[in-house]
């Protein structure tokens, strides 16, 4: 189940998954999957600190970190514009994000406040975006950060799927099919596990109803997965072996 073979069914069907123009993303913002990959790892270079050992942090510890490297990447982005971009053609979005269209690049913009995360922490939602890119051959990528008073802000952007959300025996029995196993089959909480050869199993949650996007193929989109460990020094240690961290 690797993105970087333009599939993720572990059964060798073949799917390529429809890749938008990942340049110029917001027009006059440039993000890449690049930058996410390397806005994640400040977050884990400042977790491991000078002996190299892994630190919790707060949230607020996280902002500091990661504005310090967006400062250096010059991707302070302007909140008038970002609001008036979710404002130009909005989309219904979650608990976690604020979501519009951007027409001239078939993409989706997603704006979330760092303190209303669904994740413990923004490195675990940085790299869940990260491992849904390797995993389900998506392309999120990391546009820039924002502030307002003292809310921080994340934008990200992915390709634009046209289709339904499926309900949930559709959701289970296609989600089945691209062999991802439900361990709760009684549950409709969206976790599933599935097999990876390089880190074993893989498990993922949230794939509810509203996360999946049915296209006119058939085919089951996750569009806002999330990713557990058992700890950070394991999700950590299963991104290096997926050569997502260095």
């Amino acid at each position: 189940m690797h993105a970087n073979e333009a599939k993720w069914d572990i059964e060798q069907e073949k799917y390529t998954h429809p890749k938008a123009d990942s340049g110029n993303s917001l027009g006059s913002f440039r993000g890449s999957q690049e930058l996410l990959r390397s806005a994640a790892k400040s977050l884990a270079d400042a977790r491991r600190g000078d002996h190299g050992e892994s630190a919790d942090q707060s949230i607020d510890d996280e902002i500091r970190t990661l504005s310090v490297f967006i400062e250096s990447t010059g991707l302070q982005l302007d909140s008038a514009d970002v609001r008036a971009r979710l404002g130009a053609f909005p989309m219904k979005g979650g608990k976690e994000h604020r979501v519009a269209y951007i027409p001239e690049t078939g993409r989706v913009m997603k704006v979330a406040d760092a303190h209303m995360l669904a994740t413990e922490s923004l490195f675990d939602y940085l790299t869940d975006l990260l491992l849904s890119n390797h995993f389900f051959a998506d392309d999120i990528q990391l546009e820039g950060v924002f502030t307002e008073g003292s809310r921080f802000h994340t934008v990200i952007t992915q390709p634009y799927i046209n289709g339904i959300h499926p309900e949930w025996p559709e959701l289970k029995a296609g989600l089945l099919r691209h062999n991802l196993r439900d361990p709760y089959p009684r549950s409709l909480g969206g976790n599933f596990t599935f097999d990876d050869p390089l880190v074993g199993e893989v498990d993922v949650f949230d794939l509810h109803p509203n996360n999946v996007i049915q296209d006119s193929t058939g085919w089951l989109n996750p569009i806002d997965a999330h990713f557990y460990f058992d700890n950070t020094e394991a999700r950590i240690n299963t991104l290096i072996k997926l050569d997502l961290l260095y």
